[in-house]
């Protein structure tokens, strides 16, 4: 299990304090393709909706077209009162995410929550690794707290907001994942 165990802003603080060329200071590939003139939504289908204590996730399966290509993937608009982020991820991406979850899970399901101070994530998502990812502005997630209170912590890489989800799992957000490919794939 290769599992890293630290605090939720590790990515943030070092993003912002780094240079340039930093933890999520590129947009990815899905955003640069999302924000070229002469591309438009060929289709969209939302799968999922979170709302807690003024916190709210939504998901949306994308295809993503312009006269050249067809570029499918997921929409992510994370939002509270005070912060709003929107990334997108391509097929790839989404899939890394996907497994990275999982492996989230595994290390709670073999060494117990993180405690009432701590945090898990995925090493796919530590800015502690050279991933040629890292400089995307992508989505990472933390997995935080005890068994009472245990908060599923979304935020785009190299952002300093993060955006809470108390009592949701690692687990249930690779589900939503996958059935966004899922519908990605029938479409």
């Amino acid at each position: 299990m290769r599992a890293v165990i630290g605090t939720v802003f590790c990515c943030g603080l070092l993003a912002a304090s780094a240079s340039a060329q930093s933890v999520g200071s590129e947009p990815s590939p899905a955003e640069v393709f999302a924000s070229h003139q002469g591309v438009r939504t060929a289709w969209s289908n939302e799968f999922a909706r979170w709302e807690q204590d003024g916190t709210r996730l939504v998901l949306t399966a994308v295809v993503l077209e312009d006269s050249a290509r067809k570029l499918p993937g997921v929409k992510v608009d994370l939002s509270t009162e005070n912060a709003k982020e929107q990334v997108y991820l391509d097929e790839q991406a989404t899939e890394r995410t996907r497994l990275a979850l999982m492996e989230i899970s595994d290390a709670v399901a073999l060494v117990g929550m993180p405690g009432p101070n701590g945090c898990m994530g995925a090493k796919e998502f530590s800015c502690k690794y050279d991933w040629p990812w890292n400089k995307y502005h992508e989505l990472n997630v933390s997995f935080c707290g005890d068994s009472k209170n245990g908060v599923l912590v979304l935020h785009g890489r190299g952002r300093p907001a993060s955006f809470g989800f108390p009592g949701k799992s690692p687990t249930v957000l690779a589900e939503v994942l996958a059935t966004a490919m899922q519908k990605l794939n029938q479409h």
